[in-house]
């Protein structure tokens, strides 16, 4: 009975990969049916109206207006005032007390235990979102 436990729950967990994917920064087998295949009808197409589209209007635009644009005002910018700024008082404030402070007890620790950590027993999946 162990085995077939062992077997579904490393099944579950590498389906829990392919759907946490990032198209715009697949990590993992790009070959046809795998979660970074890049072809016409994969999970990382980058061609017009794919999920991993970079042109004007697709989720992976860096451009001014688009949804990885990291200049002033856009939502990856991290200088003073951005979404992602690391400074004091900042949403991604790595100091103690900070939301992506990574000291022992801290959001986004990396240690057993914490958070962030995707060692043996780990999930590493808690991790703020903004501190990834």
């Amino acid at each position: 009975m162990l085995p077939v436990l062992m077997v579904f729950g490393v099944f579950l967990f590498g389906w829990g990969q392919v759907w946490g994917a990032d198209p715009c920064n697949c990590r993992g087998y790009a070959g046809p049916g795998g979660p970074c295949y890049a072809g016409p009808g994969g999970p990382a197409y980058d061609g017009p109206g794919g999920p991993a589209y970079a042109g004007p209007g697709g989720s992976c635009y860096s451009g001014p207006g688009g949804a990885r644009y990291s200049g002033p005002g856009g939502p990856g910018y991290d200088g003073p005032g951005g979404a992602r700024y690391s400074g004091p008082g900042g949403p991604a404030y790595d100091g103690p007390g900070g939301a992506c402070y990574a000291g022992p007890g801290g959001p986004a620790y990396d240690g057993p235990g914490g958070p962030c950590y995707s060692g043996p027993g780990g999930s590493g999946t808690n991790c703020p979102f903004i501190c990834k």
